[in-house]
């Protein structure tokens, strides 16, 4: 009791309350005689008092920690990195000797980071998995699952407790169980990720299988892509169309399933990102991955938006290295919606406008020239006029013969017409904004 008052008095408080770090000290015999609440709380010790540390660890990984806390005992100033995967968490954990001021020794202190396995497996596989929102389960080495999450209870069409240490052919919910026997024992003897589609006719759902290898067990996530498969299949069936439009069009057209991963692309679109980026478009791959020169920062501000279903129009120039010209590109991203107005898809045009936005600037250019040498030539016209008609107003008609009062009197008449077409212009003008 002594000790474990010791060590709780040395262990300083940023470790004792860390919210994010699993803390325990262990004893010789690797019992856990202390620990924070954040490592209670993620192993769900709840009110376990004894506990053996290394029960936390499956069989394989106990025979790997066992043998470096008992050196690490001998060996009083060395740290010892393990890394632990357990439950779609990766827990990096350091090991070193706890002393007392006086060099004591009060036990083994491990602490651990934890990481999301999913995050990591989606970086390292390209496919975006999630122990939260995808079909997911453990298999031991004998193919027995060890552990599920709650999605997979709703698949399996049961409880847990009714499948987990069954065997998976005994109770996978679909016959093609068998088919997936050989993916498995593939993917197991080569130690490589691997990924398969297919449809389950159980749940009348596709699904993206991925299959991760591990060292004394294997993870298998079922990820639901059957909105991407209904696009696949529209777009199969409207095939021809689809290919007549787009590479007819002088628009690039980019088609990607709702993950933003590239189902179909015209020509323009292929030769475009080979010249302006170098790289060979393939269906399949990322489309953040084929963004123009300079369209990083705009697409990626928008792309919140862009998921959400909204229609975002910009213009941007793309610059090509070659001849170090900057042309300018009107951009567009759509939604693709199902009959439900579910966001299954994206589409991307953009379009070279860089000559005809030149052009429509020097008309602008050259309209608004002809507007100020019209307003000019209004205002040069109506000084001498406006004097023409007072002249007019104060000559004596008295003085005129009447051949000469007809004709005073038609002149008048064409100075006032005269005045109106001006003043007609200069309204036109002045209302006037564009051609």
């Amino acid at each position: 009791m002594v000790q474990i008052k010791e060590i709780k008095e040395l262990l300083p408080s940023f470790l004792k309350d860390s919210n994010s770090l699993l803390v325990s000290v262990l004893d010789l015999e690797g019992d856990v005689i202390h620990s924070n609440p954040r490592f209670r709380e993620f192993f769900s010790l709840g009110n376990i008092e004894s506990l053996i540390f290394f029960e936390l660890f499956n069989e394989f990984q106990k025979e790997e920690i066992e043998p470096l806390i008992s050196e690490l005992i001998g060996k009083p100033n060395d740290v010892v990195l393990y890394s632990q995967s357990l439950f779609n968490s990766l827990v990096s954990w350091e090991f070193s000797v706890l002393k007392n001021p006086e060099g004591d020794f009060l036990g083994i202190l491990g602490v651990g980071s934890v990481k999301n396995e999913s995050e990591y497996l989606s970086n390292e596989i390209g496919y975006q998995v999630n122990v939260d929102s995808d079909i997911y389960f453990q298999l031991n080495s004998d193919w027995e699952i060890q552990f599920a999450n709650k999605l997979a209870e709703s698949f399996f069409g049961t409880s847990m407790n009714e499948f987990i240490n069954k065997k998976i052919w005994q109770v996978f919910p679909d016959p093609k169980i068998y088919e997936y026997a050989l993916q498995f024992k593939k993917a197991k003897e080569s130690e490589s990720i691997t990924v398969i589609e297919d449809f389950i006719s159980e749940s009348g759902r596709w699904y993206q299988i991925i299959i991760h290898p591990r060292i004394g067990w294997m993870d298998i996530y079922f990820k639901d892509v059957s909105e991407v498969q209904l696009l696949g299949h529209e777009l199969g069936r409207l095939d021809s169309t689809l290919d007549t439009i787009m590479n007819n069009s002088d628009q690039s057209y980019f088609l990607m399933s709702q993950d933003l991963r590239m189902m179909r692309f015209n020509d323009k679109a292929l030769d475009q990102v080979r010249k302006y980026s170098d790289k060979e478009l393939k269906e399949g791959q990322k489309f953040l991955h084929f963004l123009l020169p300079g369209m990083e920062e705009k697409v990626l501000s928008n792309l919140e938006d862009i998921i959400a279903g909204k229609h975002i129009s910009f213009e941007q120039p793309i610059f090509y290295v070659e001849t170090m010209e900057e042309r300018l590109f009107k951009h567009d991203f759509f939604p693709i919606r199902n009959l439900n107005k579910k966001v299954i898809g994206f589409i991307y045009t953009n379009k070279d406008i860089h000559d005809s936005h030149a052009i429509l600037g020097r008309l602008k250019e050259q309209n608004h020239v002809l507007k100020e040498i019209l307003y000019s030539q209004s205002i040069v016209l109506r000084s001498p006029l406006s004097s023409i008609l007072g002249l007019l107003e104060l000559m004596d008609k008295k003085q005129l013969d009447k051949e000469n009062q007809k004709y005073l009197s038609y002149m008048k008449v064409l100075a006032e017409d005269l005045d109106q077409i001006i003043r007609k212009n200069t309204k036109t003008i002045n209302e006037s904004d564009s051609i």
